[in-house]
């Protein structure tokens, strides 16, 4: 299933790239924080030890604009969110990461956009226990989908224009899943 929507997201850009090279493909870049609402009771059970005290949340993406019409934008890109916490000197760090293709569609109500989009990543968690041995996990990889709302608060200029974005990302892994949502200030170019 997902080397079929894979081959028909590249044909699909194939044939939108001519007149997408017309109208001018764009990149964006976003940086924020947000939430994570980890599926696996075992690791909620841990992280629990650890509190929300000693904790800092970043995610950022990058992402390639291909405009289709005037109202719908084709984007590619990378999105990623770094949950880090502290104890003492235990800290784990839970990194997740995802390529996505969507789009964003613009209704018509100045720079408002909806965005929905497919993804496919996994986490990396790095434990530093004194307790017990460093080690590094790998999820499996997971597909899922995101979701979002954002202002783009310079549409339909040809300069660098700021965005408030928020999303929601929910990507299952082997017998688990996770919910994130992230808040972002992005800048188009």
């Amino acid at each position: 299933m997902k080397k079929i929507l894979c081959t028909l997201a590249c044909i699909f850009a194939f044939f939108a790239l001519p007149s997408a090279v017309s109208a001018g493909i764009k990149t964006e870049f976003g940086l924020g924080s947000g939430y994570v609402f980890y599926g696996d009771d075992d690791l909620r059970d841990f992280l629990s030890d650890f509190g929300s005290s000693s904790q800092v949340i970043l995610c950022g993406d990058c992402m390639l604009d291909i405009p289709l019409a005037d109202s719908v934008i084709l984007i590619f890109g990378l999105d990623s969110i770094l949950d880090a916490r502290w104890k003492g000197s235990d800290s784990v760090i839970l990194w997740d990461y995802c390529g996505f293709v969507g789009f964003n569609i613009y209704p018509g109500l100045a720079g408002l956009y909806g965005t929905a989009g497919y993804c496919v990543g996994r986490r990396t968690d790095f434990f530093n226990l004194t307790d017990a041995e460093n080690t590094i996990k790998n999820t499996s990889f997971g597909n899922g989908f995101a979701f979002g709302l954002g202002y783009d608060f310079g549409y339909s200029k040809l300069h660098f224009a700021p965005q408030l974005s928020a999303s929601w990302r929910h990507i299952p892994r082997g017998g688990s899943s996770d919910d994130i949502l992230e808040i972002k200030f992005r800048i188009k170019k």
